[in-house]
């Protein structure tokens, strides 16, 4: 520590000051969605799991992410197939698959969504009554997988930037999360 850290430490971030800072990252604002509905017309759940391991996790109460899975499984519905996937979004579904290989899964194996609510033209139908998670989607972190041209990708990696800074400010090691 510095003699000027020593002498003033109101200039060294506080715990508390950093986790409200996290908080804040962790809301993207919502002018940058460009509302194509594109998110919710195919999606994915953890980057890669596929229907099976989400139904899984759902089932189980004492899994890690239970909730968040029962949550989505009440939303989204499975496409028949990747192929199905493709016609609408290519490039997304190489991203995905990219990601799972990268992470030594069978790409082969992940399951792409759409939500039961999205009208035509992309606008949620529910939008006042949506679930948590889509309220707050989307989440900046590493493993976060934006759709080509999504209006939050710049601003979700240089907030999980940050966010891992923070992480080691805090003596923490941002691969664990």
């Amino acid at each position: 520590m510095s003699d000027a850290e020593q002498n003033n430490p109101q200039e060294l971030p506080s715990p508390l000051g950093l986790a409200r800072e996290v908080e804040q990252l962790m809301k993207l604002p919502q002018h940058l969605c460009k509302q194509r509905g594109t998110c919710c017309r195919i999606a994915t759940f953890k980057g890669s799991l596929s229907f099976d391991e989400i139904k899984a996790l759902a089932a189980d109460p004492n899994a890690p992410g239970h909730e968040s899975a029962r949550d989505f499984a009440s939303v989204f519905l499975p496409y028949d197939s990747q192929a199905e996937v493709r016609e609408v979004a290519s490039e997304f579904v190489d991203r995905v698959r990219a990601v799972a290989e990268r992470k030594g899964q069978d790409p082969d194996t992940i399951s792409f969504f759409k939500c039961k609510y999205v009208l035509e033209d992309g606008r949620c139908g529910v939008h006042e009554d949506r679930p948590l998670g889509c309220r707050a989607y989307p989440f900046p972190h590493r493993s976060t997988i934006y759709h080509p041209g999504c209006g939050f990708e710049q601003q979700g990696v240089k907030n999980w930037e940050r966010i891992e800074e923070i992480m080691r400010t805090l003596g923490m090691d941002p691969s664990q999360y």
